[in-house]
């Protein structure tokens, strides 16, 4: 059983954890898309499907050690998902 954290130790272990998996599951979706275009769909549905499952796995783990823990790793998926776009923008002629 996993127990509650105290508030001091859940808002960094959401932010980071949630940052992690964000980078993760945006930095992958490129490769998702070029897959399902131009390559095998079902290659692009299985990554499809591992991406959202680690990221099912994750938030229910954060949810688990406690609601702040949960709240700051949705705010480290949305800063991770900014820090993406902000990159493919950059990159993109």
């Amino acid at each position: 059983m996993i127990e509650h954290l105290t508030l001091a130790a859940q808002v960094p272990t959401g932010l980071i954890t949630g940052f992690a998996a964000g980078l993760f599951h945006f930095s992958t979706l490129h490769r998702n898309v070029r897959l399902l275009a131009f390559g095998s769909a079902s290659k692009a549905l299985a990554m499809q499907l591992a991406r959202l499952g680690l990221m099912l796995v994750v938030l229910f783990v954060l949810a688990k050690l406690g609601p702040w823990a949960l709240l700051c790793g949705a705010l480290g998926v949305l800063v991770a998902r900014s820090v993406v776009v902000r990159r493919a923008r950059v990159a993109t002629p």
